[in-house]
């Protein structure tokens, strides 16, 4: 998100230099990636939070310096001077299911001019990344970056049927976007439609026969609240986002399109009400109220603050609070839709008023219920164990591509994802060796000669229908265990080592292994082995294919051993103390 300070600072008043005011910024939560100086202003680049919709707009980033200097207040632009009254009869806006689009808000203007913007706003636009194209669709994108809500403008005399249709689109329904592209669609997207086409992706992006052009005469201004589920399912389906797309499918703020509306008014020059005005608000939603207890903030936090501060930043955040003795009603503004419970509000408090105060102590306290977690216990054990024996633990993700799935075992069915990122991360995992083998293949490519992982993950599958999934360790040794010095030979991973490694792991959860060969498609014929606990199988070991190998471009033998965790943690016993006889025997020997 870019915000331009020089605009920012007609929101709300403060001298800080850029320093101070990163620093500022990042002491509340908003990170500065990046400062630019465009055409003599300063622009910051801030990183967002995904629950956080409403800094996306400089009223956001206003509010929250205005709440955290405590001096000067938060001050939007005034729009209570545009009317707005029905007018003319005879135009219609429907929402065919409330769920979908939670408010729909729209004005004609008559009667307007399309040009070039005022050199301010386009010099304005630039500093925020954003392309001039009119006075119209400039005003749109600028009432977008100030306070955050999206408007989208349509030609009005290329709607038909004087009506304006929020509905889902139909099968094999096509619609050619502001970008060219024809997109077919389906049910899950969202359309603006007129009587007998669609005219836009809602929330997404308009249509070209409906857009701004030198020749409009009429405008049809839009301001909305769509479901955000339905965004961002259509987004990810079209593979692509957009700046209001990116706002929408977060959450808006439902109570802003009127404001936006009016905002966009004034910005137009219109002083007179539009000619016509609808809002279909079909479900009014009810603020979120949130009981807080005065001492709760500081009972969470472990540092004393006093009830009038709390009160006072809550305030200044623009929360209502409503006195009732030992504790508040707390009214959540609309434009907060991550706020749902008393801990949001301790956390906005302790933001605030400073992470600072905060004490790095642990809180002297027991916890009655505090249960150990045996196989979090024995997984530690393991892990330690590993580290000490010179492997190094990875993380991989938990999808990979449907060869790799293959080369571990072609019998297996693959469990595939309906939304994937690209191929390589098409499927779930059957086995965590093919990311083993790809970790060995990258640190190989790094010159690296000793190369000893592990990793903790779950793996995936399916059996008459269900979903299965399973927690292993795989743990593989690649290259030279020993590297050559004038007190040693160089000396590489055998599977005699490899094998004792996995004899000494059992020893420590005082279990015997059984090894016995038995042939599996990633390991080699000759060394290929299952361990056996007690007659029960619980991991598998040996020397991976060539095929497999090849595959990574390895050179050198991988032995790898992929243990279930599960069966593991079921066969270790549980300790148990065994006090010592408080009268032993005693011998004298004269």
């Amino acid at each position: 998100m870019k915000i331009n300070i020089a605009y920012l600072k007609k929101f709300v008043a403060f001298e800080l230099e850029d320093a101070a005011l990163k620093e500022l910024l990042a002491g509340i939560g908003l990170e500065v990636a990046e400062s630019q100086v465009i055409e003599g202003q300063t622009v910051f680049e801030i990183e967002i939070t995904p629950n956080r919709p409403d800094w996306l707009s400089h009223y956001g980033v206003a509010r929250e310096i205005a709440a955290k200097n405590g001096q000067e207040p938060f001050v939007p632009m005034t729009v209570d001077a545009v009317a707005l009254v029905g007018g003319e009869k005879g135009f219609a806006i429907t929402i065919e299911d409330a769920s979908d689009c939670w408010r729909y808000s729209g004005a004609i203007v008559r009667d307007v001019r399309v040009g070039e913007s005022d050199p301010a706003v386009q010099k304005l636009l630039i500093s925020l990344g954003l392309r001039p194209i009119n006075n119209i669709v400039d005003v749109s994108n600028l009432v977008m970056m100030t306070c955050g809500q999206p408007l989208h403008i349509f030609d009005l005399e290329q709607l038909q049927g004087e009506q304006i249709r929020i509905r889902r689109a139909k099968k094999n329904e096509k619609i050619r976007l502001l970008d060219e592209r024809e997109v077919a669609l389906n049910e899950n997207f969202l359309l603006i439609a007129d009587a007998s086409r669609p005219l836009a992706l809602a929330g997404i992006m308009g249509g070209l026969e409906s857009g701004i052009s030198l020749r409009t005469r009429h405008i049809f201004i839009e301001s909305a609240c769509f479901n955000p589920l339905v965004i961002r399912r259509a987004s990810r389906l079209l593979g692509f986002k957009t700046d209001a797309s990116y706002r929408f499918e977060r959450g808006m703020d439902v109570e802003a399109t009127i404001p936006a509306l009016k905002m966009a008014l004034l910005l137009l020059g219109q002083t007179q009400p539009p000619s016509y005005f609808q809002d279909v608000y079909p479900r009014p939603l009810l603020p979120t109220v949130v009981p807080l207890d005065k001492d709760y903030p500081s009972r969470l936090t472990g540092i004393n603050i006093e009830p009038e501060t709390s009160s006072a930043i809550l305030q200044r955040l623009g929360f209502q609070l409503q006195d009732q003795g030992s504790r508040w009603q707390v009214q959540v503004p609309s434009h907060r839709v991550d706020v749902s419970c008393k801990e949001d509000l301790v956390e906005e408090i302790i933001r605030i008023h400073g992470y600072e105060h905060l004490q790095a102590q642990m809180p002297l306290s027991a916890n009655p219920i505090l249960r150990i977690d045996r196989e979090r216990e024995i997984v530690q054990r393991l892990k330690n164990q590993l580290a000490a024996s010179g492997f190094h633990e990875v993380i991989n993700y938990v999808f990979q591509s449907p060869e790799e799935n293959a080369l571990y075992d072609p019998q297996l069915p693959a469990l595939a994802l309906k939304n994937p990122l690209g191929k390589d991360f098409s499927v779930m995992k059957n086995s965590l060796l093919a990311g083993m083998l790809k970790n060995t293949a990258f640190n190989a490519n790094q010159y690296w000669e000793r190369i000893a992982l592990f990793e903790i993950g779950n793996v995936f599958g399916q059996h008459e229908g269900r979903i299965l999934e399973e927690k292993k360790l795989v743990i593989s040794a690649y290259g030279l265990k020993q590297k050559k010095d004038w007190r040693s030979r160089e000396e590489a991973f055998d599977f005699s080592y490899f094998k004792s490694l996995l004899a000494m792991l059992g020893r420590l959860m005082r279990l015997d292994f059984a090894f016995k060969k038995q042939a599996h498609p990633a390991y080699i014929d000759t060394c290929s082995f299952a361990i056996e606990i007690a007659g029960r199988p619980c991991a598998r070991l040996g020397e991976v294919a060539p095929e497999f190998c090849r595959y990574y471009k390895l050179e050198r033998p991988v032995f790898a051993a992929e243990i279930d965790l599960q069966a593991l943690v079921a066969a270790v016993g549980e300790k148990r103390f065994s006090g010592t006889n408080r009268f032993p025997a005693v011998r004298r020997d004269f």
